[in-house]
């Protein structure tokens, strides 16, 4: 049995991409279709403060981690997230911020939130709610990876390689905010409240107040033809919450653990596509003894 706390099977650095949003329609970019590019257009204005919140949580924590492992996966997390923040608040303010303004206020109040949770939630609540935001991405990349096409078909190009790799990335380190909860002691209970706390008054409000301004903005918030297409977009047969909701309730079982879902295969094709690694088939075949 493993002295570590990690239940990470693989870490792996990954290079970010060099993307230009220059050439991008910020309302259309996904299969020309305004639903589909306001929903990942509201992900990506949300993103950002999360992620920034979760690097300012946990940086503090490391010091206080004596495992080794453990703590060099936390470090590689918060590089991911600095990564992800940054590439996505540059497309926010190249093409979202300067088309739809009010998402800059929106975006400040929400820091204000997380300024605010931070200093008056208990230590293992706040942390709770990084566990729950980790499987929320994990599960949405799971299945985005496995079948991209029925979410992001005729994208724009550049768009589907931030996401894609986005995605990636949060399957490689989806277990890290699970193993520093564990480490520091946290339960079931506060675990579940995390997850409640993340949708009541993070996720979805979040999105929600995001889509009503951009249909707004666009023209299209009275239209019920917007309304019938988000609907088939997020509950449809390849649905976005349809096809991921049996994995978000794995969340509340006791005894699941983020890799309990197996992604190394996602991992291995993206970096075998790419040509990120040399070896990759080597590495991976190394741990996957390692997963479930």
């Amino acid at each position: 049995m493993t002295s570590s706390f990690s239940t990470s099977p693989i870490a792996l650095s990954f290079p970010v991409p060099n993307l230009v949003f220059e050439g991008c329609d910020p309302q259309r970019w996904n299969g020309g279709s305004i639903v589909k590019s306001q929903f990942w257009n509201s992900m990506s204005s949300l993103l950002p403060n999360i992620e920034f919140c979760a690097i300012r949580s946990l940086m503090p924590m490391m010091q206080h981690i004596n495992d080794s492992k453990l703590r060099s996966e936390v470090r590689l997390f918060c590089d991911q997230e600095n990564a992800h923040g940054t590439l996505h608040s540059h497309f926010n303010r190249e093409h979202l911020h300067t088309n739809y303004p009010l998402l800059k206020s929106i975006e400040a109040w929400e820091r204000h939130c997380f300024s605010w949770m931070s200093k008056f939630l208990p230590q293992r609540l706040f942390l709770s709610l990084f566990v729950a935001v980790e499987h929320w991405t994990a599960a949405f990349s799971q299945h985005g990876l496995c079948t991209p096409d029925a979410w992001f078909a005729e994208s724009d190009r550049t768009m589907f390689q931030l996401w894609e790799w986005h995605a990636v990335e949060e399957l490689a380190h989806k277990s890290v905010c699970y193993d520093v909860y564990r480490y520091f002691k946290g339960g079931y209970v506060t675990q579940v409240m995390g997850m409640l706390l993340l949708l009541l008054f993070i996720m979805l409000p979040g999105i929600c107040v995001r889509l009503v301004y951009l249909f707004s903005k666009d023209k299209v918030w009275w239209h019920l033809g917007t309304y019938r297409e988000l609907a088939a977009y997020l509950l449809g047969r390849q649905g976005v919450l349809r096809k991921t909701f049996k994995d978000f309730l794995r969340f509340f079982n006791p005894r699941f653990r983020p890799w309990d879902i197996n992604s190394l295969p996602l991992i291995e094709a993206y970096l075998t596509q790419r040509n990120v690694v040399q070896d990759t088939q080597q590495v991976l075949h190394k741990v996957r003894s390692n997963c479930i």
